[in-house]
């Protein structure tokens, strides 16, 4: 009988913005990532999802929406999809996942998937997934497996491959348990971190022993990150040797040290709230909250009780504690984002 090793959720930009530390604190040890669907169209929430992921080290497995119409087109999906998955793992788990929309999609431009095509495209996807060295997984549930996907002509071709078995329900038969290595028991799950509603899975496959090798990656310069490293040593912020930061873009252990001292707040004064934080960080704090939330606060340096109230709204849109402080994970999260 297989054993229940961890559970985590997949997610897409349907899942809005994700807190990847919250998740991985929450117990889940690995999490489904969509990359992208179709021809090379990056999810666009897959880069902030995975660059989190990768810096937590938080496991993944990597999926692809296949929009193919032909063989051909299965195994440029495959490129697309390692592509992405290669900038932060040169070895993972990645599925390829072929669903009702992608027959729907192909009945609108004149191709009909048959299982027959189905089957061949699965393996052209996945053989291309396995000869750039990352582990094959296919995406299916108990319909595709009668009408869409010739398992045993897959294995042929493979040799091995992992299955994500999509049944929702609290039970697998033991054919079914036989079959998973993932079973994605439901879309309707609660994970702190994610807002709304999720897909939550059970891992009974041990991807550590075969998969999750991260890259060699080179963090390239973020201008949010650089403008941050300028204020904080404007403001005079030091580094733990007393030196101010390299003003480098990147998110080292320097700058995290410094991010570590910062709490952006405001005074309390009865039942509102006065100017509490202030300086070129403060100003840098208000712009990126005007960015990312489209407002038009004034960026005086001065964090009162508007900063205060925008800052709890970002913190709001990013699944962030909610707390109106702008510290240590609110101010990695106005890095990428």
């Amino acid at each position: 009988m297989k054993q229940a090793l961890s559970k985590g959720p997949d997610i897409s930009k349907h899942n809005g913005n994700v807190n990847i530390k919250r998740v991985r604190d929450a117990g889940y040890k690995r999490i489904g990532i969509r990359a992208g669907y179709g021809k090379n169209n990056v999810d666009e929430k897959f880069v902030s999802n995975a660059l989190a992921c990768f810096n937590l080290g938080v496991a993944a497995v990597i999926y692809w929406f296949s929009y193919a119409l032909s063989v051909i087109m299965a195994k440029n999906e495959a490129d697309y999809c390692c592509d992405q998955v290669e900038k932060y793992w040169q070895k993972c788990p990645v599925a390829y996942d072929l669903e009702y929309d992608t027959v729907r999609y192909a009945r609108t431009k004149g191709v009909n998937i048959t299982k027959d095509l189905a089957t061949n495209m699965a393996i052209a996807f996945l053989t291309r997934v396995k000869e750039r060295g990352h582990v094959p997984v296919i995406y299916t549930n108990r319909d595709y497996l009668k009408n869409y996907f010739d398992m045993d002509k897959i294995v042929a071709a493979l040799g091995k491959v992992y299955v994500w078995y999509a049944k929702y329900g609290t039970s697998l038969t033991a054919a079914e348990l036989n079959l998973a290595d993932i079973w994605q028991y439901t879309s309707s799950g609660s994970v702190p971190g994610i807002s709304g509603k999720c897909d939550i899975n059970i891992f009974y496959t041990d991807f550590e022993m075969v998969s999750s090798v991260p890259a060699q990656r080179e963090e390239t310069c973020n201008i949010n990150i650089q403008n941050f490293q300028k204020a904080a040593n404007a403001d005079g912020y030091r580094d733990a040797y007393g030196r101010k930061l390299t003003v480098d873009g990147k998110d080292g252990k320097n700058t995290q040290y410094v991010r570590k001292q910062i709490c952006l707040q405001a005074k309390r004064l009865g039942i509102t709230y006065k100017v509490g934080s202030t300086g070129e960080v403060a100003r840098w704090w208000q712009t990126r909250c005007n960015e990312i939330l489209g407002s038009n606060q004034d960026t005086d340096g001065r964090y009162g009780k508007t900063a205060r109230a925008e800052t709890i709204k970002l913190q709001k849109k990013l699944n962030l504690t909610a707390d109106g402080k702008a510290g240590y994970n609110s101010l990695q999260a106005a890095f990428y984002n």
